[in-house]
């Protein structure tokens, strides 16, 4: 059971939010590399959320940085929204997680095609390719047809799995920066500009010596 922090309540009471006096977590407790680790959820009930099911979900949590990038680089436009209204936007990022579901259901039920392999190893652009290539042909065609052609588009995209995923396993951290900065110095060897620091040693300003004068050849 935990209670919520001091500044949680306080930025809830000026966002007009209430908060539950208490929260009543569950925790599992499981092996990890020899040691005991656990996990705390508010998902309560054993026998609908199993624990070595929520344990195996866990580990893969760093996976929606995957979807992120399926969703940014090779579905989107790879750049900024092209809507301009704010019912626009909505309307375009709906549409965007819409096909990315039905895209990811594809390669799920490519997947589960025997002999059942892990979602993780079809290939996503694959899908993507073939989903552009073959949907602008099958225009008009038949309920039977369109069976046929999904099951032909499925067995190609199992033609060349990707790899097994390694088992990655990362402790949450907070990155912070760099603190001790190296000094720029000019160009002129010896020298220090004082109160002038930079992050990249690398960045160094040219010399103004010459500045205005036509650089001599020869």
């Amino acid at each position: 059971m935990a209670r919520p922090g001091k500044e949680v309540r306080l930025r809830a009471a000026r966002e007009g939010r209430t908060l539950p006096r208490h929260v009543i977590y569950r925790v599992i407790t499981f092996a990890k590399d020899g040691k005991v680790a656990y996990l705390g959820t508010t998902l309560l009930d054993p026998d609908q959320y199993p624990a070595a099911e929520l344990v195996a979900l866990y580990r893969e949590r760093w996976e929606i940085g995957l979807a992120f990038d399926e969703i940014k680089n090779h579905l989107g436009p790879g750049g900024p929204i092209r809507s301009r209204t704010p019912e626009g936007v909505r309307q375009e990022l709906w549409a965007y997680l819409a096909v990315h579901h039905a895209i990811r259901q594809f390669a799920h039920t490519a997947a589960l095609a025997r002999p059942t392999v892990d979602d993780d190893r079809v290939s996503y652009l694959k899908c993507v390719r073939i989903i552009r290539r073959s949907i602008p042909s099958r225009l008009g065609a038949t309920a039977t047809k369109l069976t046929r052609s999904f099951t032909e588009a499925g067995r190609e995209a199992r033609v060349r799995l990707l790899p097994v995923r390694r088992n990655r396993d990362c402790p949450r951290a907070i990155k912070k920066p760099n603190r001790w900065p190296v000094l720029r110095t000019r160009a002129r060897r010896g020298t220090v500009q004082p109160g002038c620091w930079a992050h990249n040693p690398t960045s160094k300003p040219k010399s103004t010596r010459r500045a205005g004068r036509p650089a001599l050849s020869g």
